[in-house]
């Protein structure tokens, strides 16, 4: 049986954008005539691989846009130091532009949401916001994070991880960077229970997904060596758009507290903190996480057109 319509339809779904001097890479999902929903993955240094299929059960209702960022994944290869919150953001709004989307939704995970609150506060061109795993202050953060390492159980874990941290600044290798999230992943869910569940049906949608990850080890080792620097409390009242925060009840690194600061000053924001979730809740809790998101978009429906 001929695949050629299978190839074609598999290339036009995997595609690069040329903005200003460099090429992103993204992957569309579901019916472009549905309303575009612009995905960006955690890290730094991942790939839209973290996202991707999870965020597929949307395309009933959303184009799906996964987004590998600048210089890292798919696509091309930048200085790291040339990286900043407010470029990646700006390169939203040129990829939207550049492949024809007037109007979107933008979502951001962990340090995506990062990202994502950047654009809603300097370019305010999404229709809507969803921080997943947020925060608007990494000195906040950083210190609960610190006191979250110091007390994680069991110990051989805690010092597994911690080890995991302390090689951020320095890794250089696709294998030392896979070794570290290897390391690094039992933080990030509520226990190794959900983390074993989590990957398991991960590994049941989409055979070898971990194997399909680019890492972008001199991206993290960049940003690691030189903090991340959110520092926006202050200017959160200026985001009008609807936007939801959301993360899990156990998150160890972007904590339930850092969303419900964030809800308090962004106005007329929603709130979801998700029950027995780390900070992997789309891994842990998909029923609950994209439940919440289906009802956040369900209640401010009147901004997609």
């Amino acid at each position: 049986m001929c695949q050629c319509g299978e190839d074609t339809r598999a290339e036009r779904s995997h595609m690069n954008a040329q903005i200003g001097d460099t090429s992103i890479f993204y992957r569309v999902v579901g019916d472009e005539a549905k309303y575009p929903l612009i995905l960006l993955h955690g890290g730094p240094g991942l790939d839209h691989m973290e996202m991707f299929p999870w965020h597929d059960s949307l395309a009933d209702v959303f184009y799906l846009v996964y987004v590998d960022l600048r210089g890292q994944g798919r696509s091309q290869r930048v200085d790291p130091a040339t990286l900043s919150l407010e470029l990646f953001a700006r390169d939203v709004t040129d990829l939207a532009r550049s492949i024809g989307l007037p109007r979107y939704a933008l979502l951001g995970h962990s340090f995506g949401s990062f990202v994502t609150l950047t654009h809603a506060i300097e370019q305010g061109g999404a229709s809507h916001y969803v921080i997943s795993g947020g925060t608007a202050s990494f000195s906040k953060t950083n210190a609960e994070l610190e006191q979250n390492l110091a007390t994680f159980e069991p110990v051989e874990l805690r010092e597994q991880v911690t080890a995991s941290w302390a090689m951020e600044s320095t890794v250089s290798t696709q294998e030392e960077a896979k070794k570290l999230m290897d390391m690094q992943w039992p933080l990030h869910f509520a226990n190794a229970q959900s983390m074993e569940k989590a990957f398991r049906y991960t590994e049941e949608m989409r055979p070898g997904w971990q194997d399909e990850v680019i890492y972008t080890p001199e991206v993290l080792a960049y940003f690691a060596a030189n903090e991340y620097a959110i520092e926006i409390e202050d200017r959160l009242s200026s985001i009008h758009r609807p936007a939801l925060l959301i993360t899990g009840q156990y998150d160890r690194t972007c904590t339930p507290r850092a969303s419900r600061e964030m809800h308090e000053r962004i106005p007329n924001s929603d709130l979801a903190i998700i029950s027995n979730a780390g900070h992997q809740t789309f891994m842990e809790q998909p029923e609950l996480y994209f439940a919440a998101l289906r009802a956040f978009f369900v209640r401010h429906q009147s901004q997609v057109t």
